[in-house]
């Protein structure tokens, strides 16, 4: 992947920009003329969202404590807003990366892989050791609005619980192959373990997802894959293969911390999962 859309690259540009862009002092909400003391950030939701502000996506911020980010808007071309926040009312979900992403500074790209599928002997390697970890969450989870899926699916989890401890698991196929073309399709599952209590016709949610991302990387051009929609090595499948190398799987790991308030009445709610 170019370095100039490395998570790292794009937050140091970030700072830079806003060293020249006006950000408001820490005012209270009434000296800036809002209603409610605290908002919820909402991002537009696509790729061109910058990930700082993505990892404040459904957050709720003070008006008089600015995230290190400023508030929605005031950052250079940021097309965020704030939504005024009501304890009882508003509803928001949030996850928050709270692993350590250690990532490989030299990031592989596609022809990495392919050299690794033909002299590496099919041993496995880790998101992380490829320095691609930060990449899939940040500039594919949250911005193909993955993680909005995921958060209504556990909202709604809590809804059939109501109050106590809430588990659900959850696992799905997803294309990586505008990410990285080598990635082509990847499964990522979770499971989730917090809980959940209901007052006044909201629920308040709390818990941690462990992520789990798992692939097998069979040809140089994903043939198999293009042909049979699926990556398993089969019988009837190497003939779609690129033989000189040895497939190898690819892995990772990361846990999010979940926070939400929603409507435990899902007719009402901007968190519905259909059954």
């Amino acid at each position: 992947m170019n370095v100039l859309n490395s998570l790292e690259y794009r937050k140091a540009f970030g700072n830079y920009l806003r060293r020249g862009t006006p950000i408001h002092p820490s005012l209270k909400a009434e000296d800036l003329g809002h209603p409610t003391t605290h908002y919820i950030w909402r991002t537009r939701g696509d790729p061109q969202v910058r990930p700082s502000h993505i990892e404040n996506n459904g957050k709720v911020f003070a008006w008089d404590n600015p995230p290190e980010t400023g508030h929605p808007g005031e950052d250079y071309n940021c097309r965020c807003t704030a939504e005024p926040y009501e304890r009882g009312d508003s509803e928001y979900a949030y996850q928050t990366v709270i692993c350590d992403i250690k990532d490989n500074p030299k990031q592989w790209n596609t022809w990495n892989f392919i050299d690794h599928f033909r002299n590496g002997g099919g041993r496995p390697v880790t998101l992380s050791e490829t320095g691609n970890l930060a990449g899939p969450i940040f500039q594919y989870f949250y911005p193909a609005l993955v993680i909005d899926r995921i958060n209504a699916q556990i909202i709604d989890a809590a809804r059939r619980v109501k109050s106590g401890p809430v588990s659900y698991d959850f696992d799905g196929s997803y294309q990586f192959i505008n990410y990285v073309i080598a990635f082509g399709g990847g499964v990522v599952g979770g499971q989730f373990t917090g809980s959940v209590k209901t007052e006044n016709g909201m629920m308040y949610i709390e818990g941690e997802i462990v992520y789990q991302y798992s692939d097998t990387f069979t040809d140089t051009a994903d043939l198999r894959e293009i042909a049979t929609g699926s990556s398993a090595l089969t019988p009837d499948s190497w003939q779609w293969t690129e033989f000189g190398g040895t497939a190898y799987s690819i892995t990772a790991t990361w846990t999010t911390r979940f926070t939400s308030e929603a409507k435990i009445n899902a007719e009402d709610s901007m968190y519905r999962w259909p059954e």
